[in-house]
């Protein structure tokens, strides 16, 4: 199969997604009420539940489920809920399969999302640019309990940033200790980062019960995730994607010689922007529904670009690479 440039696939899989309102897709399977100037909510498509936990937002054109974590943009909607491969997903958007958004709208959006994206990359930067060495901080502790080398990564460091913003008021959360993470976009800009949100002086995760006695997450992505990856080792003509920071960082070490990149997330790993030079692609998944599903994603998304795809997963007793690396049976 002949690949497309990256970046006209990429144009074409953003415009495809444009022509729609997001809400119009979901909307099918749920029904959706309006929340606040730009989302909606309803009862998930993908879990059983009682109270709406199913956001969408048509701006951004994603959806996430704070119950189930469900989410991700109308492409993976269709091939989760509909069960449709990559391809077919992308034709259906394509199409006259759901209603077209009006030029004018479009525009409008498009010049609203840029504004924000733009934003969120500044708020992402200033993490990374506040960072440190991750020797001698609680992120070595961090990887040292499990087993990871914390040797120096050019992309993997140490910052104390709040957890939350809010950017009407400006005002913040506190300072908090944290493994933090650069992502780059397919033109080695750091558009995002992860942080892994430590406590204890990095001998565990960030651990806090919200109110409703659910788990605040330990790991929280600031700037641009969708298309962006977190690089172990550069840029090669063989790579490997993984999930997890983590987990990218048990197999750089155990596979030295080749560049590993984690989407730091399980929705973003067929959507990594891949550059040009790039010819085969190994999907180092979860053990797990849902690490298998994501894989069976990646693998239909990669290969539809014309990459060389393979897949490999821990040993079956194993949750995931970091688990096999220190023993910890599921």
């Amino acid at each position: 199969m002949t690949r497309l440039p990256d970046h006209e696939f990429q144009r074409m899989v953003d415009d495809a997604k444009a022509r729609h309102n997001l809400s119009d897709i979901v909307s099918r399977h749920t029904t959706l009420k309006k929340r606040g100037a730009n989302e909606l909510v309803g009862l998930c498509c993908f879990h059983s539940e009682r109270t709406p936990s199913l956001e969408v937002n048509d701006n951004k054109g994603t959806y996430h489920c704070h119950g189930c974590g469900a989410g991700g943009d109308a492409i993976r909607f269709l091939m989760q809920q509909e069960g449709m491969s990559f391809r077919d997903a992308l034709l259906s958007l394509t199409g006259d399969t759901f209603p077209i958004i009006s030029e004018e709208e479009r525009t409008k959006r498009k010049a609203a999302a840029e504004r924000e994206v733009a934003d969120r990359v500044t708020l992402a930067r200033s993490i990374w640019q506040s960072s440190v060495p991750v020797a001698g901080t609680p992120a070595e502790v961090y990887l040292r309990s499990r087993s990871i080398d914390p040797k120096e990564h050019d992309t993997v460091r140490y910052v104390e940033t709040p957890r939350w913003r809010d950017p009407e008021t400006g005002e913040t959360g506190k300072d908090i200790p944290a493994l933090v993470c650069a992502l780059q976009d397919a033109n080695d800009a750091i558009v995002g980062v992860q942080c892994v949100f430590l406590d204890d002086g990095g001998r565990k995760k960030y651990e806090r019960l919200r109110p409703d006695n659910t788990k605040a997450k330990a790991k929280l992505t600031f700037g641009v995730i969708v298309g962006s990856a977190l690089r172990l080792g550069g840029i090669g003509e063989h790579i490997v994607f993984v999930e997890g920071p983590e987990d990218a960082m048990v197999l750089r070490q155990q596979l030295p010689s080749t560049p590993v990149w984690a989407s730091c997330g399980t929705a973003m790993l067929p959507r990594i922007n891949v550059p040009s030079q790039v010819r085969q692609i190994t999907l180092a998944g979860d053990n797990g529904e849902a690490g298998r599903a994501a894989v069976d994603e990646a693998v239909s998304a990669y290969m539809e670009q014309g990459f060389d795809v393979r897949e490999i997963f821990p040993d079956p007793q194993f949750k995931d690479w970091n688990d096999e690396l220190v023993g910890k049976a599921a």
